[in-house]
């Protein structure tokens, strides 16, 4: 008996069909996403600006191509270190590199994502722009000011180190620096200016090489003197006057040969008008009497006055040990005081000797009237006016001697000798105040019957005085 077996049911070609379906949808947006990215990579997507451009639907290679010629007629002023130059771009075939730039703004746009990236609108993009340029002709164009700055060095020798006021210190001058540009640090400096376009390059000391030749020793040289800035000039130690950088500048000299030293000269200038209040001799003092004259009065040999070559080499050696200090002001002479306001320099106890009243006064520590007397003083008619001035009664005062006159009259013999009891002199043993034999004094006798020069007082004022008067009394005589 036969028996009969069932074959297998066959799959439905529905369910196949169910399959292929989704794969060929799959490979439709995948062709899609890939030819997008292609696209994008080739093109910009809508909406993108770069660097502030619009850039929209635009070809890279377009964009590049745009980049790499935007240098066209470019030009960029370079100043500073000595140089004074003009760069047009095509001096020196600079350019940007078109398409990394290119190549970096569509890689920012991320065109793997730009489905996502259309779902966002509009985007702003940027990129660095890769400067190309001639290296040799770029050096080429220095090279003329680089030979011009060592001739000027040459010519110029010690005059290449110059003082900048504005920087305080000594440097090089302007027509030597360019020798020393330092060709990587000068080309880095110039590639950042092309990448920005600037106008300007202004070059500095950053662009400089380091240098040990003579020039450069002799700028630290005289540098080293200006670290004594702040030096200051005293009288008793009160500061009289402050040393600055640029008075020191005033005072360095450097030789052709590049050696550097301090002007003993220009220093004791300096200080003598720096505190030239201090050099009161026969100067112009104003001040107000007691009894409230005001008296103005130049001359005579009383005072300060300063020992200028002493404070020349005292300044000399506080700058040469290159820091800040007190020097004291030597002095040749010293006064009682240092000088006020008009210039006195006298303390309250002087004599008085006015010449317009025919009078003297003397005031004592306090600064008040302790003596006073008319008085017959020299004769101008004859040319025997008693000098204006300040003075101080000096080491000759002495009691009971004889004045002996010059031989005016050339007969050999002294015109007069004059015995006084009193003298007390203030310029020199020639003029003084002394007694004489005299009816009356005051009023205008000096003008007919005036002394040869001294100060002629009543006997009995004149003994009364010389107990008062010391050795060092100041003695002003005005009109």
């Amino acid at each position: 008996m036969a028996s009969h077996m069932s074959a297998p049911a066959p799959e439905p070609k529905k369910s196949r069909r169910a399959l292929v379906v989704p794969f060929a949808l799959l490979a439709v947006v995948l062709v899609a996403y890939l030819g997008g990215v292609i696209y994008f990579h080739l093109f910009f997507m809508p909406g993108t600006t770069l660097d502030g451009t619009d850039v929209s639907l635009r070809r890279a290679e377009d964009v590049a191509t745009e980049k790499a010629g935007s240098f066209a007629g470019y030009q960029a002023h370079v100043s500073g270190d000595g140089i004074d130059l003009t760069i047009a771009a095509d001096q020196i075939g600079l350019a940007y590199d078109g398409e990394s730039y290119a190549r970096e703004a569509v890689a920012a746009t991320n065109p793997w994502a730009w489905p996502i990236a259309l779902s966002q609108g509009s985007r702003s993009v940027s990129a660095k722009s890769a400067v190309v340029y001639d290296r040799e002709a770029l050096l080429g164009l220095f090279a003329p000011f680089k030979d011009s700055a060592k001739v000027a060095a040459s010519s110029l020798a010690g005059g290449a180190v110059v003082f900048d006021a504005e920087a305080g210190s000594f440097g090089l001058d302007p027509s030597v620096m360019a020798q020393y540009l330092d060709d990587d640090a000068l080309v880095d400096a110039l590639a950042q200016g092309f990448a920005s376009r600037a106008g300007e390059i202004e070059l500095g000391s950053e662009q400089l090489a380091e240098s040990d030749d003579a020039l450069h020793a002799a700028v630290e040289a005289a540098n080293a003197y200006l670290a004594a800035a702040g030096t200051t000039l005293t009288l008793d130690g009160e500061t009289a006057a402050e040393v600055s950088a640029e008075v020191i500048a005033g005072w360095v000299t450097v030789a052709d040969d590049l050696t550097v030293s301090l002007s003993t000269d220009a220093a004791a200038a300096w200080a003598a008008e720096s505190v030239s209040r201090l050099n009161t001799v026969g100067s112009e003092r104003t001040y107000t009497r007691a009894d409230g004259k005001q008296v103005s009065v130049s001359g005579g040999d009383y005072g300060w006055k300063i020992s200028e070559s002493g404070v020349a080499d005292a300044l000399v050696a506080a700058v040469s040990a290159g820091a800040p200090q007190a020097v004291e002001v030597p002095f040749e002479q010293r006064g009682q005081v240092v000088p006020g306001e008009g210039g006195r320099d006298w303390g309250q106890r002087y004599i008085d000797i006015d010449i317009s009243e025919q009078y003297v006064r003397m005031y004592g520590d306090d600064g008040s009237l302790v003596w006073e007397s008319a008085c017959v003083t020299g004769n101008p008619s004859q040319g025997w006016g008693t000098s204006y001035g300040v003075y101080a009664i000096n080491e000759n005062m002495t009691r009971d001697t004889v004045l002996i006159g010059l031989d005016w009259n050339k007969d050999g013999e002294p015109d007069y000798e004059t015995p006084v009891s009193y003298w007390m002199p203030f310029v020199g043993n020639l003029v003084a105040l002394h007694d004489a034999q005299r009816s009356s004094f005051g009023g205008s006798i000096y003008l007919w019957n005036g002394s040869h020069g001294c100060v002629n007082l009543p006997r009995d004022k004149a003994e009364s005085l010389y107990g008062l008067v010391q050795v060092g009394d100041v003695v002003v005589v005005h009109g």
